[in-house]
């Protein structure tokens, strides 16, 4: 368990489950991503985000997660990526003949001649390795030919801190700054030949596996041409990927990014979270934060790794039992199987067996994850057990609670496939990094009505196609019209069922106070630009 503090470091777990508070020096390592159009070869990057693996030895136990992308998600990813092509601060021209190279036809270079340029001085085998020789800090040079652009070798060799890699990483070997900053001059002599020699030479190696890589990406373009630039955007956005990269212009998400692991162990057992971490799955399939996206990369993590790290977690736990779990009746479960199905909205967000929505966690998986204590208490009173909880509370009496919580840890129905919803194919809601989720009635409404009605209250929510009823569309101004502001009140408040529509509508009058809903109701008149009946309003609003 010591080490798990230093593992949880070098991960940057804290980058999204900040309460952890456990600083990291992972971003200030890892590439700055605002000049990855000029860096990587597309097709690369394309097939390294489906299958990541560790490249920089230098991070330690630190490596690129896998976001379980499909080909259409890494496709949309690399078109917004390839865009980014700023190189961060200001800097002089590049040598002239550096940059008569960017513009010439590669040359044929033979390993002889690579040898006797390196041989001079240069130092790339102290940490690199090519060829299983050389160090264990650097990237492996022979890999470089697929991997990146030859120009933007070329204009790295040049000086490496150009693109935020400082000298203690990778020293400069070929120019330096002059001192006034305003030129490069050589540090080594013919620097502008040696960089030649040398990217000429790493990037002759491995042609066939570029072309394959090209082609397989080049297959993908042609059958995804829907995976834009802008959904690529909203993706790296979805993802935080700005917690763990530098990017000139987005900001991480610091709020409520991901779960507070500091209650982990009064909610999850440690057995299922050490299986979790060495392979994660998806337990809220379209974001923490409903309709974000946002997705728990899987690390990969040993048992030596997952073991400390799952003990570390839920060492905060409650050796008190307050709920006593019995085994129901045949006719108790069949009881707590119809309220479930036909009279709580429960299954409006949760899947159970092949029912149910996909904004919280599959409950089919409550039996090996949660604590007993945790399910009553997210049943009886959400806010109290998890003050971050969406969750609205269900009136429920005490008999109730009980029934529903023992049938949830006696399921034996396997979970469900554990995958995510495409980010491409529904759409993400709108990234706001500075403001709190929730906060005022737009904010509230993506919040905690988005995933079914929409993000501009279509009906076409994320979630809606689990439903086995259309959510209403609050834009559309025919049906709206027709609806007093008091029934939309009655909805919001109450539940779909007191106003003859859907039990799967949840009663919000616990979640939000009465001035609240009255200003959501007024949100909803702005999404179908309409009043209500003539009869219904006021002498002020006629």
């Amino acid at each position: 368990m010591p080490d798990a503090p230093g593992l949880i470091a070098e991960l940057g777990c804290a980058n999204c489950h900040t309460d952890l508070k456990i600083a990291s020096p992972l971003k200030e390592k890892t590439p700055d991503l605002s000049s990855a159009g000029l860096r990587y070869n597309p097709a690369y990057l394309f097939d390294f985000l489906q299958n990541p693996v560790k490249v920089r030895r230098h991070l330690g136990r630190a490596r690129m997660p896998n976001f379980h992308l499909s080909e259409k998600e890494a496709l949309a990813l690399v078109a917004f990526l390839q865009n980014q092509r700023e190189v961060p601060g200001k800097w002089p021209p590049l040598p002239s003949e550096i940059s008569n190279q960017l513009t010439a036809p590669m040359t044929r270079v033979s390993k002889e001649q690579f040898q006797t340029e390196v041989g001079k001085g240069l130092i790339c085998f102290t940490c690199h390795t090519l060829e299983g020789k050389g160090g264990v800090l650097g990237i492996e040079l022979g890999n470089i030919g697929y991997r990146l652009q030859r120009d933007w070798m070329r204009r790295y060799l040049v000086f490496p801190a150009m693109f935020g890699v400082p000298a203690t990483v990778m020293p400069p070997q070929f120019y330096q700054l002059s001192a006034d900053a305003a030129r490069f001059q050589e540090l080594s002599p013919n620097a502008a030949h040696k960089i030649q020699v040398v990217s000429d030479y790493l990037f002759s190696l491995n042609s066939e596996k570029r072309q394959a890589l090209e082609q397989h990406f080049s297959n993908a373009k042609a059958r995804f041409p829907e995976a834009t630039a802008a959904i690529g955007q909203r993706i790296f956005k979805s993802q935080n990927c700005a917690a763990c990269h530098r990017h000139q212009t987005i900001q991480p998400r610091l709020r409520e990014a991901a779960p507070d692991l500091a209650m982990e162990g009064k909610r999850v057992s440690e057995s299922w979270l050490n299986g979790y971490l060495k392979h994660s799955v998806a337990i809220r399939p379209f974001g923490y934060n409903p309709g974000d996206g946002s997705r728990m990369p899987d690390f990969r993590l040993s048992d030596e790794e997952a073991a400390p790290l799952s003990k570390f977690l839920t060492a905060a736990r409650s050796d008190t039992h307050q709920f006593q779990t019995r085994t129901l009746s045949a006719f108790s479960r069949k009881k707590a199987a119809l309220l479930l199905a036909e009279k709580l909205s429960c299954l409006g967000c949760h899947r159970l067996g092949d029912r149910g929505g996909r904004i919280g966690p599959d409950l089919t998986m409550a039996r090996s994850r949660l604590k007993p204590d945790y399910v009553y208490a997210m049943i009886k009173d959400p806010r109290g057990a998890n003050p971050h909880t969406i969750m609205p509370r269900v009136p429920l009496t005490a008999d109730m609670i009980e029934l529903v919580a023992n049938l949830l840890l006696q399921q034996e129905t396997p979970p469900g496939d554990g995958k995510y919803l495409s980010l491409v194919e529904n759409a993400l809601l709108p990234f706001e990094p500075d403001s709190e989720p929730g906060s005022g009635p737009r904010g509230r409404y993506l919040k905690y009505c988005a995933a079914c009605h929409g993000i501009e209250g279509q009906g076409n929510g994320f979630n809606a196609q689990f439903l086995p009823v259309r959510p209403t569309s609050h834009a559309d101004a025919g049906y709206m019209a027709g609806r007093p502001d008091d029934t939309l009140y009655d909805a919001i408040s109450s539940g779909g069922y007191v106003v003859n529509k859907s039990q799967m509508m949840p009663a919000w009058r616990d979640s939000f106070a009465p001035p609240e809903i009255k200003r959501l109701v007024e949100y909803l008149r702005t999404l179908c630009r309409c009043q209500g009946p003539i009869w219904s309003l006021d002498n002020a609003r006629r």
